[in-house]
């Protein structure tokens, strides 16, 4: 299945206020939407899949 954005920076300007339910969260995404989301950085960080590509920046 083909991503609907070429890249994250795009699928996040499309849905910042999709991202609000993540409020006080950290979060990754990439450009087919968020993948990992906790309020705890290790958590969400060992939620990330490991075959995901690097990611450029985790908010």
């Amino acid at each position: 299945m083909a991503a609907e954005y070429a890249t994250a920076k795009e699928w996040y300007k499309a849905n910042r206020r999709e991202l609000k339910k993540y409020r006080g969260q950290w979060i990754a995404y990439t450009n087919e939407g968020v993948i990992s989301g906790d309020r705890d950085y290790r958590k969400m960080k060992d939620g990330i899949p490991p075959d995901t590509p690097k990611l450029g920046y985790v908010k």
